[in-house]
């Protein structure tokens, strides 16, 4: 996949993958089989062979509390939106994620429309969160 120097350009995005994701009735161990911990190793070998590994961190996760929907990752970059999606599967939907990853990189705001966003991320949104304002505090 051609990754453009533009995109190395931007500021460090954070992608959080639910390592404890698991199938309906899938065993809990060993962790290493989980469908959660295999996406996290596909997208980080993935990412660390591209020129995508200047700018994104893959960063394993022990829940993201969505677990009807396994597998869940989350997309995440400081005064950008900050994306939730379930429904991921391993060895389906990695160049799909890639993909997103293009585009939220490339896009202001970290904005990324429905209809532009890959397939896999389309129907699979479980919300996304506004960026912060700059100086406010949570009481």
């Amino acid at each position: 996949m051609h990754v453009s120097e533009e995109v190395v350009d931007r500021p460090h995005c954070h992608l959080h993958v639910c390592t404890s994701c698991r199938e309906r009735g899938a065993p809990r161990e060993p962790a290493e089989k989980r469908a959660g911990y295999r996406l996290y190793q596909e997208l980080r070998s993935a990412i660390e062979g591209s020129p995508l590994s200047k700018r994104v961190s893959v960063r394993p996760t022990p829940c993201l509390s969505i677990c009807p929907r396994p597998c869940g990752i989350a997309l995440s970059l400081e005064g950008s939106w900050t994306y939730l999606f379930g429904d991921q599967v391993p060895e389906r939907t990695t160049r799909d994620i890639i993909h997103a990853l293009l585009l939220y990189l490339r896009s202001p705001e970290g904005f990324m429309p429905r209809d532009q966003r890959p397939s896999a991320l389309q129907r699979s949104i479980l919300g996304r969160v506004p960026p912060a304002v700059g100086g406010e505090r949570c009481i």
